[in-house]
């Protein structure tokens, strides 16, 4: 009898209930439906997480937040990465698929469930868009030493203005389900970031 790889295991569960969570909900996602979709016995479940709540918490740490500051880390050591940050949310736009737009982001959807309710949730998601938001200052301010953009931008507020429209974008397209707003937003918002960029 083959043994089960844990690591494997317990990534193949963190994938599924993500992907359930965004389909269903939390609340209507059972541990049944995650360990009948992975599977796996509910041992195997409780191996890993001792609860529904334990498993969601490593999800926004394990996938999310992972995954998430990968993106940034490339984009703030890129040669330019004013051009890297716009490339990358344009880049958004067109990989999207209709089941991403119908369906939304899975951390706002997450937030807008659980949000009021689960202080651990709330405070690992606003962990995570910190974070994006330090990228964005740090790439500003890097192109400010590689002569990309002028010394006098307050790369502080431009970021947190770039963080709230990404923020506000998946909500828009949830609403509306249309690929041209999702490039247009996208495209408009890129246009702002490159706006920066010093004219030779």
């Amino acid at each position: 009898m083959a043994l089960r790889d844990p690591d494997k295991t317990r990534n193949n569960l963190l994938e599924i209930a993500s992907c359930l969570f965004q389909q269903k909900g939390y609340n209507g996602t059972s541990l049944t439906d995650i360990i009948s979709k992975a599977n796996v016995s509910k041992g195997a479940l409780y191996h890993h997480f001792s609860n529904k709540q334990d498993l969601l918490y490593a999800i926004i740490d394990e996938l999310f937040k992972e995954q998430s500051k990968a993106h940034w880390e490339s984009i703030t050591s890129a040669s330019d990465p004013i051009e890297a940050i716009a490339k990358s949310i344009e880049k958004q736009a067109i990989d999207a698929s209709q089941e991403d737009m119908c369906n939304g982001c899975p951390i706002h959807n997450l937030l807008a469930e659980l949000g009021s309710t689960n202080d651990g949730l709330r405070m690992r998601v606003d962990a995570i868009f910190c974070a994006v938001q330090k990228s964005i200052y740090e790439a500003f301010e890097r192109a400010k030493v590689l002569n990309i953009v002028s010394d006098s931008t307050d790369s502080k507020r431009v970021a947190m203005l770039i963080m709230c429209t990404m923020n506000g974008m998946p909500q828009m397209v949830t609403s509306c389900q249309n690929r041209d707003v999702f490039k247009e937003i996208s495209a408009a918002l890129s246009d702002y970031i490159r706006s920066f960029k010093i004219v030779d």
